[in-house]
């Protein structure tokens, strides 16, 4: 530039023509980067956020909305009083408080009355925000804001009738859109039974077993809720999804997945200088997310190596993890789901 006669002599840092230079340089690589960002996120192998949506909406796909948890939770008397006791609408049922100290509340959605003479009586609730997380195993929702008199308050087993879904993530709803070739088969495939199925809010998972399982033109279709067993009015979704696509001559058996509880004990090694006081229960923590639905592709099977490992990343004062129970590593059938029963933890010192 010296030699062509340029006017401006003053290429140091801190002078106007350097700033503006680094001004036009700094424009040049966030454009770059920008083009990087939208060439990475024209394709649906590789878009995520809102970018994924748009994509999707090329293949008239959505992704599938969060909805709240529906089901009953059960009053029954544990005094002597057998006095009504009425149940207004709005009433607000809790379950006792996790180790970080948060609850789950759920909402009566119309009055319900424990009649004079009655024992018990299930109330219809919902889940006060969206999520999965409010799909609680039984014996979970036992407390009451509103004090109601000498009663027992339970969700049994069975307890949910719409299961609860957090906004389906990126990679479900990237997985399904590839899959929507398959709805184009002349002949429904295993895929095309697994994406009408899936489409479904409150579905998480969807196996088939299509090697005719019950004799010749046969399918199973095995279906993972939020909550792991489907509901039957998810069931019955699935069905109608089924039922629309399937041939006329193949008999088509939309099952829930089976929920197998396993109690599960363990012993953690500590450093005897260090406090146990919350250990045991950082550690149950620790075990309930390894087995939290949501993040999990494989249902059927649970290790020791998943355990020690799951525990001693998240506990990191841990030196040794023994696992007691399972006795041995368990590789169940795949229409199985494997849920935290028991969790027994047992702190010892070295």
């Amino acid at each position: 530039l010296k030699d062509a006669g340029f006017v401006i002599t003053n290429f140091h840092s801190g002078g106007i023509f350097h700033t503006l230079l680094m001004i036009a340089l700094r424009i040049q690589i966030e454009l770059l980067e920008l083009a990087r960002t939208i060439l990475n996120q024209s394709f649906v192998s590789h878009a995520s956020g809102t970018w994924l949506d748009l994509k999707m909406a090329d293949y008239s796909k959505l992704r599938k909305k969060a909805r709240k948890t529906r089901g009953c939770v059960t009053v029954s008397r544990t005094g002597t009083d057998t006095e009504a006791v009425k149940i207004a609408k709005g009433h607000i049922f809790k379950t006792i408080k996790d180790i970080n100290g948060e609850e789950l509340r759920f909402f009566v959605l119309e009055d319900a009355v424990l009649q004079k003479g009655a024992q018990s009586v299930d109330v219809l609730v919902e889940a006060e925000t969206e999520g999965s997380r409010y799909n609680v195993p039984e014996a979970q929702i036992t407390r009451t804001l509103t004090y109601l008199g000498e009663v027992e308050i339970t969700n049994g087993e069975d307890w949910i009738t719409l299961e609860g879904s957090d906004v389906e993530d990126d990679e479900s709803a990237r997985t399904r859109t590839l899959r929507s070739w398959s709805e184009l088969a002349l002949v429904p495939l295993r895929d095309t039974y697994i994406n009408v199925c899936e489409a479904i809010s409150g579905v998480l998972y969807v196996t088939v077993n299509d090697q005719h399982p019950r004799g010749q033109g046969t399918v199973d279709v095995i279906v993972t809720s939020e909550a792991g067993a489907a509901s039957e009015d998810l069931l019955g979704q699935c069905r109608a999804a089924c039922e629309e696509i399937r041939e006329p001559d193949t008999d088509v058996l939309v099952k829930s997945a089976e929920v197998v509880y396993t109690d599960i004990t363990l012993t953690v090694t500590i450093p005897d200088s260090i406090s146990r006081d919350g250990l045991a229960e950082r550690a149950k923590a620790a075990v309930i997310d390894l087995l939290r639905l949501r993040g999990r592709r494989v249902f059927n099977e649970l290790t020791h190596a998943d355990l020690i490992h799951k525990v001693k990343s998240d506990v990191s004062v841990v030196r040794n993890v023994t696992v007691t129970t399972p006795t041995e590593d368990l590789f169940l059938a795949t229409d199985k789901v494997i849920l935290p029963g028991t969790i027994t933890v047992s702190v010892e010192g070295v």
